[in-house]
């Protein structure tokens, strides 16, 4: 009996994380979304996050079809760092099912809708999604102008439905170092640097303080959960001192004790009961200075009365060495107005922090100023003045104003700031790396932690501060910043790549691919699909080159191909692709021609004899030159009976012995 089809789902898409170490486990914001479709339209809802999905472009099309038929397809972009992998994913789908109605959510597309729009995607549900995605669903038609969406009461939404994340819970512990939940939304503070202001959100919702611990409750009955770091992801935790003090007091009473509570919040509001509880209920906290600078917390908008906050920072870090609090202070280096001296004023203030006492519960995470869209920075680069609005001051320079279109150096990019006149990039590098690296590698040895497990999360994440602020680094950004990079990509890829976050060989590969791509080296869609496709560890001769010759070749459906020498089993699977079936690749001479030659050892001169097996108006790729250095690589195309040379590059490859390259 045939069985009968299957609803058609909405499918909630995450792209996966760039940064796979310490990740979370969770995806708490689809699984809201998922929920809130399920109990208000009684969708069927499936989530994939293709950071954990196995195998490649096509094990994931095999899942896609397992799973359909759709309704709609949704993708995550969190951040702008995800903006081109999200756009080379949903060509893929559209490709796949083009008459399934394709959208998009997250800080980058509420941000800036444009950049999704028209294509792929048919909508940007921006803000807070939940009702956003209902409405698209219930009309089935666009809206012309996506309006960040706000749910005002939380304790509307359904409770967390774990179980749509029922693929992933087996191999939990394999993903993912922490759980990862929110109870909260929104911050009613306006930094001028934070993408939390695109959603529109100001006003500060969580949870009634019961409602919030049964969502805890719901989560340690899938895990253990004194085997996990939990991380409340929360903008900002516990705004309201009642709802923080009775959250906090419930998971006490109520022994919802992970291994470690991670959040962030603010500390110019936490007396010696804040800091205590928190201690009791197992919680570290990450603090956001983000500057010892009043001058610079006044343009940050970070505190109305900057002395005064300074002052309740260290307090916060005498109590927080009392009751055993751990805690983690962010500093950002660079933004804009930053000068010499308020960089050196922020530096001194942070080591009396962390050096007045012997001891210290807390580390140091600096950060240089990254540009997001959304933020109130990002917005002031409209303006057409050289001044900043309202002070007359010089506006900062932002060398790659819209860093997220570039595959390549995409972190370099988004902090290649100029913040003032008097300090430019590459001063504020040195000045960063001179006033906190002697302190970030002093803490650990002044740090006291818990004495548990969690110590080592604790250790992990000051010498990762430690490494990021070594002279290596250093060295790396300043040689960085004096290279010209192209200004963005020139290539709409069309099939998906960062989905092997964890496999070392797949992201050098993309991160190659991506580098010719930007650089304008590689244009052929085609190649560029086959390149990422297939392995390239261990290659004698480095992927550009084979990049290069491949877009001369030019392969099309149907040719022959002939490979010899070098990288056989390499070069014969990318033109296996590009020849397709009707096609056909051999390695060996034989008597037949080939439209394409494939010459894979270097060679002094190009045997004469050789032309035979190329085709009129066929095409062959050879190394031709001196032993012991680079060769030049050639495409030779025969036209008229004559082979026609044009110089490529030059590479080093390994070298033909033999009556047709060098004698032994």
């Amino acid at each position: 009996m045939k069985a009968a089809p299957r609803e058609p789902a909405v499918l909630l898409l995450s792209p996966g994380i760039i940064k796979w170490t310490d990740a979370d486990f969770g995806l708490p914001h689809l699984v809201s979304l998922g929920g809130y479709l399920r109990a208000h339209l009684k969708v069927r809802v499936e989530i994939l996050d293709l950071g954990y999905e196995p195998g490649d472009r096509h094990a994931l099309q095999r899942t896609l079809e397992e799973l359909g038929p759709y309704r709609l397809i949704g993708v995550s972009c969190y951040s702008s760092f995800d903006y081109l992998r999200v756009m080379a994913l949903g060509r893929w789908l559209k490709r796949l099912y083009p008459d399934v109605p394709l959208v998009v959510g997250g800080y980058h597309p509420t941000a800036l809708p444009g950049d999704f729009l028209p294509s792929p995607f048919d909508a940007v549900i921006a803000g807070e999604g939940e009702r956003g995605l209902r409405e698209f669903l219930e009309q089935a038609k666009a809206p012309t102008t996506p309006t960040p969406g706000v749910v005002e009461s939380l304790d509307d939404l359904p409770p967390y439905q774990w179980d749509l994340l029922d693929r992933y819970w087996p191999q939990a512990r394999r993903i993912g170092s922490k759980l990862q939940i929110y109870l909260g939304r929104g911050c009613p503070y306006h930094c001028t640097f934070c993408m939390e202001r695109a959603k529109g959100a100001y006003r500060w919702r969580a949870f009634s303080p019961a409602r919030a611990l049964e969502e805890l409750q719901g989560l340690a009955k899938r895990v253990r959960l004194a085997d996990w770091v939990v991380n409340v992801a929360d903008p900002l935790f516990g705004f309201d001192r009642a709802w923080r003090r009775e959250v906090l007091e419930g998971i006490v009473r109520g022994g919802l004790l992970p291994l470690q509570y991670w959040t962030l919040t603010r500390v110019d509001d936490l007396d010696e009961e804040d800091v205590a509880l928190l201690a009791r209920a197992r919680f570290s906290i990450g603090v956001g200075l983000e500057s010892g600078s009043p001058d610079m917390l006044r343009r940050m908008n970070k505190a109305a009365n900057p002395g005064q906050y300074l002052e309740r920072i260290e307090r916060f870090a005498g109590l927080a060495l009392k009751h055993g609090l751990n805690w983690s202070a962010n500093v950002i280096v660079g933004h804009p107005g930053e000068t010499p001296e308020t960089l050196s004023e922020s530096a001194a203030f942070c080591r009396r922090l962390f050096t007045a006492q012997p001891r210290t519960t807390g580390w140091l995470s600096v950060d240089p100023f990254r540009l997001y869209p959304g933020s109130q920075v990002w917005e002031q680069l409209a303006g057409s003045s050289d001044s900043e609005p309202g002070t007359g001051r010089p506006r900062p320079r932002f060398h790659h104003p819209t860093w997220w279109r570039s595959w390549t150096e995409q972190s370099f990019r988004a902090e290649h700031v100029d913040p003032s006149p008097s300090l430019d990039y590459s001063q504020r590098v040195r000045a960063m790396y001179a006033a906190f690296g002697p302190l970030a590698r002093e803490i650990p040895g002044r740090f006291r932690g818990q004495g548990s497990r969690v110590d080592e999360v604790f250790r992990r994440s000051q010498q990762e501060q430690a490494e990021m602020l070594s002279d290596e680094i250093r060295g790396r950004l300043l040689e960085r910043a004096g290279r010209e990079l192209p200004a963005e990509s020139r290539i709409a890829l069309k099939v998906p790549v960062g989905l092997h976050v964890r496999d070392e060989g797949v992201r050098n590969r993309e991160q190659l691919v991506t580098q010719l791509i930007d650089a304008g080296a590689l244009k052929s869609e085609p190649v560029i699909e086959a390149l990422l496709e297939v392995d390239s560890r261990g290659l004698p001769v480095p992927l550009f080159g084979y990049a290069l010759a491949l877009q001369a070749l030019d392969p099309k459906p149907g040719q022959c191909a002939i490979v010899l020498w070098g990288s056989e089993r390499y070069m014969s699977k990318l033109l296996e692709i590009l020849v397709g079936p009707e096609g056909s690749v051999r390695t060996k001479e034989g008597r037949e021609p080939a439209d394409l030659l494939w010459l894979g050892a270097a060679m002094p001169r190009f045997p004469s004899d050789l032309g035979k097996l190329i085709n009129e108006g066929g095409r062959c790729i050879a190394f031709l030159g001196p032993r012991f250095r680079k060769q030049d690589l050639v495409c030779l195309t025969k036209v008229d009976g004559q082979l026609r040379e044009r110089v490529l590059g030059r590479v080093m490859a390994p070298v033909l012995t033999g009556p047709r390259g060098w004698s032994t």
